[in-house]
């Protein structure tokens, strides 16, 4: 949740540009440009438009994939009858797919909200609060509605958390194996970084559509692989990295927000270092 909060402004101008379905070669569409384009038109305080609803994506979606990953270790170890190494990478990404997948499924309405409320409307949000944008995405459509793109979700947690995760996993046991750093906080600082940009890589395509499948309430999308192929045919290869600026700012920010304060929480209250 802290690291959500800081990084919002990153998040919002990320969705905002994900959002834009210019022609290839479109100059507009820069993270500064939209950045300025929303204090100028919206105010500074657009910036902080879904707040609430992230905070309560992050208790969901990250407090279930990062708090259960070690459980889904041990577990899946266990059902093996311990043929997966505890430190292999194998284990680490299966363990980090289920816990992601059902992070992510559990977290889609919140997810879903947290897009609408950071979208651009011209003639101003039709949301008043979070409670207010739950509420209107029920009536519309009942849970179908608030889980509309649950599968494009569940894609791109199970992608960024695979990557991030066992990326900060594998990295710091790397060094400390090889003696390169001992733990504390440069160690979990370092393999953070690292984790944030190898996610930030990975993720951007799969999370371009699902904010613009989360984002369709009138229908443009017939689903995912229609998503996919009317952005391939309409904007080009690269409208899938498109906001990848704000999102290697955004995520790898909060990939160090979060893994930093994760170890921190741990050691205050006598859990092991991940």
């Amino acid at each position: 949740m802290f690291a959500s909060a800081v990084t919002n402004p990153l998040d919002i101008i990320k969705v905002r540009q994900q959002l834009r379905t210019q022609a290839p070669g479109g100059q507009a569409n820069a993270f500064w440009a939209v950045g300025v384009q929303m204090a100028r038109t919206e105010g500074a305080m657009s910036l902080m438009n879904g707040l609430t609803a992230s905070m309560l994506r992050e208790v969901t979606y990250s407090g279930i994939r990062m708090g259960t990953y070690e459980y889904f270790k041990d577990a899946i170890s266990g059902a093996t009858h311990g043929s997966l190494a505890s430190d292999g990478l194998v284990l680490k990404v299966l363990a980090a797919t289920v816990a992601a997948t059902l992070g992510s499924a559990v977290a889609n309405p919140t997810d879903l909200v947290k897009v609408r409320m950071q979208a651009h409307y011209p003639a101003g949000s039709p949301y008043r609060n979070t409670r207010h944008a739950f509420a209107s995405i029920w009536r519309s459509g009942g849970a179908r509605a608030l889980y509309r793109g649950v599968d494009a979700t569940t894609a791109r947690g199970v992608v960024l958390s695979v990557s991030q995760i066992c990326a900060y996993d594998q990295f710091k046991q790397s060094v400390k194996r090889r003696g390169l750093m001992r733990e504390g906080l440069a160690l979990h600082f370092t393999a953070s970084m690292v984790a944030g940009f190898i996610c930030s890589v990975t993720s951007n395509p799969v999370d371009v559509v699902k904010v613009r499948v989360m984002n369709d309430k009138e229908g443009q999308f017939k689903g995912v692989s229609d998503c996919v192929r009317t952005i391939w045919t309409k904007e080009g290869p690269m409208a899938f990295f498109k906001g990848f600026g704000m999102c290697w700012a955004r995520l790898g920010a909060h990939t160090v927000l979060s893994f930093v304060v994760f170890e921190r929480l741990r050691a205050a209250f006598g859990i092991a270092p991940m």
